[in-house]
């Protein structure tokens, strides 16, 4: 009894001492696993123009990260009971959906990597593009939501600016977003440069 006793000591002890090998187990892949979920199989209204009213989710050889991102919070209710938010009996398979929620449990993180913005930032070349494959849709800005023009977001500075130091946590007024770092650098250095058109 004593040696079964030291022997359940011993590997107990063991597993805690492996704490960092469990915490190194692989993430999900943003990029690899669930982008091709998402521009593929039930979402395929949202690219390559499919439809004018869903959102863009990828267009030919380009992926809308951001685009993606800024929906956790609507894929997180949909793979947790709800329904795709534009109706339908659109759903995802139950793998797809298990990888979409360990994804969420991660952190929602991008994986590409970061992003250095250089140069002339402008609402016409870099702002509106972000906020067209972004922002706009059926259910946000352009959709049910107001749109933000040039003027607005200008007027709205302090909110983006706000949006952007937080990566999203804070600052929307419809709830957290998921921003790319390349969002988060590009606007910030918009609104560092004067916030040109």
């Amino acid at each position: 009894m004593a040696m079964m006793a030291s022997m359940l000591t011993y590997m107990l002890s063991s597993c805690y001492k492996n704490k960092e090998d469990i915490l190194a187990l692989p993430k999900v892949s943003f990029r690899s696993e669930v982008v091709p979920i998402i521009v593929a199989g039930g979402c395929g209204c949202h690219n390559n123009g499919a439809s004018q009213r869903a959102v863009q989710f990828s267009h030919a050889d380009t992926i809308f990260y951001d685009g993606i991102l800024a929906r956790t919070g609507l894929l997180t209710s949909w793979i947790n009971g709800g329904s795709h938010p534009g109706g339908g009996a659109i759903d995802f398979k139950a793998n797809e959906k298990t990888t979409i929620r360990r994804w969420i449990e991660e952190g929602a993180k991008d994986d590409g990597g970061g992003c250095t913005v250089t140069g002339a930032i402008t609402y016409t070349a870099n702002i509106a593009p972000i906020y067209a494959t972004t922002c706009k849709g059926s259910t946000c800005h352009g959709g049910i939501q107001a749109a933000l023009p040039y003027s607005e977001m200008v007027a709205k500075k302090s909110v983006i600016s706000t949006m952007m130091n937080s990566g999203g946590a804070t600052g929307h007024p419809g709830g957290t977003l998921s921003l790319s770092t390349c969002t988060v650098n590009t606007f910030l250095e918009w609104i560092a440069q004067g916030q040109p058109q």
